[in-house]
């Protein structure tokens, strides 16, 4: 990747951004990263556009951050939202699923985090041949990449919501 990655991070937590920065960054990922931590400033950072990626602590003192990924969802359904957090139960996974999330890790395990951003971002082709039926993957369609899966009628689907999605360009493992 040439140019630098553009983090949107939804962090309270000075020492987890520079922490996440340079794991990206150690992995062949350089980043231009912006931390944010409040409603007002995430909105702003949503209209300006201009963003890769956004990724979002799951528990911010004065920010809804399940409301940021409805939000993310809305303003660029294209840009993958991933939680990176220290807190994450089996309710948190579910529901950030379910909401379109691309990805749910845990801040323990950051290496995940890099994989993760690598198949969003490399080449990384399923060749030709298509996943195992109802098995979440990485799916790229034109002008976004989401959760899907692709069902027993081999119609591709949001992992979220069971939509059919318009044209399957590629995909990749989780």
């Amino acid at each position: 990747m040439s140019a630098p990655l553009r983090v949107l991070h939804l962090e309270d937590n000075l020492w987890d951004a520079e922490l996440i920065r340079v794991e990206l960054e150690r992995s062949r990922f350089p980043c231009s990263l912006t931390q944010i931590c409040t409603e007002k400033d995430f909105n702003a950072a949503l209209v300006r556009g201009g963003i890769d990626v956004i990724l979002s602590d799951s528990q911010l003192p004065s920010f809804e951050t399940m409301k940021a990924l409805t939000r993310a969802r809305e303003v660029c359904p294209e840009v993958p939202f991933i939680f990176v957090s220290g807190t994450i139960t089996p309710t948190l996974k579910a529901n950030a699923f379910f909401r379109g999330a691309s990805g749910v890790i845990q801040k323990d395990e950051l290496p995940k985090l890099v994989s993760l951003v690598n198949r969003l971002f490399t080449a990384s082709s399923s060749h030709g041949t298509l996943p195992e039926v109802g098995m979440p993957v990485i799916a790229q369609c034109v002008g976004f990449t989401c959760l899907a899966y692709l069902d027993r009628s081999g119609i591709w689907r949001e992992f979220a919501r069971s939509g059919k999605l318009p044209a399957v360009i590629d995909w990749c493992e989780l």
